[in-house]
């Protein structure tokens, strides 16, 4: 089974609401559980933030180049065939879901993702990609000629199918960010 790279997505900073809880940089603590598993693990720059740590920051490797484009450029050097996508603005994320991703994952997956029940979009993160499908997410998704979710539906996606998860809530969304800040008090 190929291994592929684990690349934290930084995300924006307004969402950092478990740093405190954690007591480092949201980014850190998703990449620390990645590298933990044995992963290469890399992170997208947040110009904001310069890190210093002992992961590979992407923005300093690939000046000039938005997050996408420089995982596909990182994937390319480095000769991978698949990266883990991870972001960090799902705070609950741990080493047990990802394992289910990379336990799923094999060669002929172009995406591993999850779908839980009750909902009726696929999860787009986090999730295993093909190097092929990341360059899609260039040529067609950020062109809006498709969405990620018809991206997702019609290109082979390995679907794990989990009961409705905690641990996949998005700081983005208002109601699941307060939920979580329950979570993380508790």
């Amino acid at each position: 089974m190929k291994k592929p790279l684990a690349i934290v997505l930084a995300g924006n900073a307004e969402n950092r609401v478990a740093q405190t809880y954690y007591g480092m940089p949201q980014e850190l603590h998703t990449a620390k559980i990645l590298s933990s598993m044995g992963l290469e693990t890399y992170i997208t720059e947040r110009s904001e933030l310069e890190l210093e740590c002992e992961y590979k920051i992407l923005g300093s490797l690939y000046e000039g180049k938005g997050a996408i484009h420089a995982i596909i450029s990182l994937l390319n050097d480095e000769g991978a065939e698949a990266a883990l996508l991870v972001p960090c603005d799902m705070p609950l994320i741990d080493a047990e879901i990802i394992k289910q991703l990379l336990d799923t994952y094999q060669d002929e997956d172009t995406i591993v993702c999850f779908r839980q029940s009750g909902t009726p979009y696929i999860e787009p993160f986090p999730a295993i990609f093909e190097k092929a499908l990341l360059e899609l997410l260039v040529t067609d998704v950020m062109e809006g000629k498709i969405t990620l979710q018809d991206l997702l539906k019609h290109a082979g996606s390995n679907l794990i199918e989990l009961p409705k998860d905690d641990r996949l809530l998005n700081v983005a969304d208002d109601d699941e960010r307060t939920k979580i800040i329950e979570l993380l008090k508790a």
